[in-house]
Formats: C-alpha cells, structure tokens, sequence
C-alpha cells in the first residue's frame, strides 16, 4: 500500500487535495497542527471512500519537525508515492510594520520547509513507480507583490525550485510539478489580514475546483498548473508587461490605507 502525503491538510486547498485524492482511491497520510480537525477529516473520507488515512497532528515550523515527519513515515512503513507540499501562510502589510519573526516563520514554512521535505522523501519516492511532487505555489511566483513582499517571495521561491528539482529527478522517473493557484476561497486572507480588494474579488475559485485542477494536471505531469483562465491570462501578461509598472500598479492597489501591525 502506498499514500499520498499532504501537509496544510486539514483546511483550504490541502483539505480540497485531501478530499478530492480520497475519491480516486488514495490511501492518505494527512499533516497539520490541529489533531481534532485532521481526525474529523480521516473519519469522513475513510467511511465515504474505503480508503486508509493516517494522521500526523505536527506543527512543521517547530525544529526538526520534517525530519521527525520522515521518521514516523519510516517508523510506520508508510510507502510515500505523492507528496504535495501545500502548507504555507503569508502576511498582508508594510515590510517595515510587520514583526520580523512573523515574515522569517513565512520563508521557513513556504520555502525552508517544502525543500526539506522534498529531500528528505526523494529517495522514497525513488522506489515507487509513477511518484509525484506537487509543491504549492501561486500566481504571485510569477510577480513581486508589494504588501505581500515576502509571501510572493517565497513563492517564487517555490516555482522556480520547482522547475529545476523537476529537471534534477526527470530521469529517476519521479515527475514534479507546481500548482500556482490564483484567489481562492479559504481561510489564507483571513489568516494574512489580506486587503479587501482581493478578499472579495469576483474571481475567486473554490478550493475544490482549484483541487480538481491539480489532481488532473497532475496525472498529465505538467510542471506548472494555473487553474482558472483569469489567472493563466495573469500569468502570460506577467510575461510581457514591464515589471516596473505592474508592481506600481499593485502597490497602489494593495497599499494599506493605515498601517498594519502584524506583531
């Protein structure tokens, strides 16, 4: 038997992996800090899907927290065929106005914490047919994001890793790919403190959509998915528009219009 590991699983886009991943028959093995939560979601899909689901209550911020991850997954015999790198938070505001500590926890869980995991279970994945990497990253990999700074660095972080962990494990036959959602409905905006203008767009997409996006392009191995036109048209005028003015443009757009402290 073999699983797919998703971390950030118990809420958002993970959940929506989670869930949609236990409809095609995957045996799951499900990360994140809050057991209650994570137990609540393995007792449904495990009644609705026939399928197995473990759960790792674990804050992956805390240290050695991937490795101790890695170790209960060898501990357990878990065969890890799919690992999805999905947990990530990020912060809405002013560089300046926001706690240091806050804006480092950010590069650690989005990017620190991704690569971590992805060397600690390549070799894992090495022993597995058809193995896949799917780390998460955004339609802000491709644009610095002022009032996001860090969090769209990060993602950019993410992308281009990617990309070339992708060519790095091609031969092995383990295929890695990067789901760069656009907005989407969850709790991140909450969570970041993100501006109005973005929290109430129009064009958000549902997680389970975004999830089905995924796990189809996925199957195809494609190295970058976009889901939702809006946001692949977003990303091909990224290709083209100066830099300079698109992130003038988001600035102005994004400004807080008072200070915000994230302390």
């Amino acid at each position: 038997m073999n699983y797919t590991l998703i971390t950030g699983a118990s809420r958002g886009i993970g959940e929506a992996l989670a869930r949609r991943c236990a409809e095609e028959g995957h045996h799951l093995i499900l990360v994140a800090r809050s057991q209650e939560r994570l137990e609540t979601i393995a007792n449904e899909l495990q009644q609705t899907c026939n399928v197995a689901v473990r759960v790792v209550p674990l804050d992956l911020l805390q240290p050695q927290a991937t490795q101790r991850l890695w170790q209960i997954c060898q501990d357990n015999q878990w065969r890890i065929r799919i690992l999805m790198n999905n947990a990530g938070f990020g912060f809405w505001g002013a560089h300046a106005d926001i706690a240091l500590a806050e804006q480092v926890d950010v590069l650690r869980l989005n990017a620190m914490v991704l690569v971590e995991l992805c060397h600690l279970f390549v070799p894992v994945l090495q022993k597995e047919k058809n193995a896949r990497i799917l780390n998460i990253g955004s339609i802000s990999s491709y644009q610095p994001v002022p009032y996001l700074s860090v969090y769209a660095a990060s993602k950019a972080f993410v992308l281009s890793f990617t990309r070339s962990l992708r060519a790095e494990l091609r031969p092995s036959g383990i295929g890695v790919s990067c789901l760069c959602p656009g907005f989407t409905q969850s709790d991140f905006f909450e969570k970041a403190g993100t501006a109005p203008v973005i929290s109430s767009s129009k064009f958000q997409m549902t997680t389970e959509a975004v999830a089905d996006a995924a796990l189809r392009a996925l199957k195809k191995n494609k190295a970058v998915i976009v889901p939702g036109l809006v946001f692949k048209f977003c990303t091909y005028l990224s290709r083209y528009l100066p830099v300079h003015l698109t992130t003038y443009v988001l600035s102005k757009i994004l400004k807080p219009t008072a200070q915000v402290t994230m302390a």
